[in-house]
């Protein structure tokens, strides 16, 4: 790379401050050019602790960008959009895109060209499931014919879904349940946490494909905060399966191979490397390869970052990533999943996404 990435950021909020956490980082591969805030007295400190550019339109903020990263609220997103494809405008938008029905709709149905538009869905660029995703890629498990994720909620787990079962489209059948399950409180993001039982809601999908492959989408909102969830993800093959970070395929007959995914890292023990992740591997296969290493980064900035040096890759080769399409694709069988849980009865779609370009 003979330079940085160059990004501008559309926004200010908690998702801004993670691209510019990375800029501040690594910055051999990334610089923010500046930022487009609505209210720059209300953010005066971010700008100033950032030692930020602000511009007071996206026409100049991508004069000195590759591209502008949008990072506003998801009320705020789909007009947006709208306004950045009509200039043609590179970028690179934070989910969710459409955060309603009629967003959605509208962004399906406009005649807009969003052909310099790429999402940043993180969830398959985080390190394991980018060391999954490559693991199916060996064919090691033939045909994958089910997935179950309990991972993160609506569009997020559905983009892991449809990557893993290689589907393309919206066509779908959906029964789905939404129950109440006991959990103790527990603090978090500051958050001081009360010594009782609570009460949370779990949604449970599953999902019917056209080619028969299928899905069971479960998830709970504390996984996100919460010690007491973890994640869960079943990955089903003809020859084999992934369960969380271990793999089962049949070698022949009668024999069969056992393999864990492990994490190399660094600075652990005796070593004096920075904490930082350098690579996921199965046995001889290097299923991943952190290109942020040795930068101390979680693996929620790994996947931001993936998505940078992704849509920087799409300006230069037309190779999408994760494109507007792929996002409505997973909006619209999110929006499906409740309205499966609100009627009790199963939802079926046909395909309604056009082609991304």
């Amino acid at each position: 790379m003979d330079r940085p990435i160059r990004f501008g950021i559309i926004g200010s909020g908690w998702r801004a401050e993670i691209y510019l956490k990375l800029a501040h980082l690594l910055p051999q591969q990334f610089k923010v050019s500046g930022v487009l805030i609505r209210n720059p007295a209300k953010y005066q400190q971010l700008i100033d602790k950032w030692n930020l550019t602000v511009y007071s339109s996206m026409e100049r903020l991508a004069a000195e960008s590759d591209f502008v990263v949008l990072a506003v609220s998801k009320s705020a997103a789909a007009s947006l959009l709208l306004e950045l494809a009509a200039l043609q405008i590179p970028a690179l938008a934070e989910t969710p895109t459409a955060s309603t029905p009629a967003e959605y709709e509208l962004l399906r149905s406009s005649a807009i060209d969003f052909n310099l538009i790429q999402v940043a869905e993180q969830y398959p660029l985080l390190p394991h499931h980018q060391a999954r995703t490559a693991y199916i890629q060996t064919g090691h498990l033939g045909e994958v014919g089910h997935v179950q994720v309990s991972v993160a909620h609506g569009y997020h787990g559905i983009s892991l879904i449809r990557k893993w079962l290689s589907i393309t489209g919206t066509a779908c059948e959906i029964t789905a349940r939404r129950l109440e399950v006991p959990i103790m409180d527990f603090s978090y993001r500051g958050r001081e946490a009360e010594d009782d039982l609570k009460t949370e809601q779990q949604d449970i999908a599953i999902m019917v494909f056209p080619s028969g492959k299928s899905a069971v989408l479960d998830f709970t909102r504390s996984q996100y905060f919460s010690p007491l969830r973890i994640n869960r993800v079943l990955i089903r093959g003809s020859h084999g399966e992934i369960r969380d970070n271990e793999i089962i395929r049949r070698l022949g007959t009668e024999e069969t191979e056992y393999m864990n995914i492990s994490r190399i890292q660094g600075g652990q023990e005796g070593s004096l490397e920075s904490l930082s992740l350098h690579e996921l591997r199965a046995g001889q296969l290097s299923l991943f390869q952190n290109p942020f290493h040795p930068s101390p980064l979680s693996d929620e900035e790994i996947g931001i970052g993936q998505a940078l040096l992704n849509m920087s890759r799409f300006l230069h080769t037309g190779t999408s990533a994760y494109s507007l399409a792929d996002a409505l694709t997973d909006i619209r069988l999110s929006f499906a999943v409740d309205e499966a849980i609100a009627l009790g009865s199963t939802i079926t779609l046909q395909d309604e996404i056009r082609s991304a370009k």
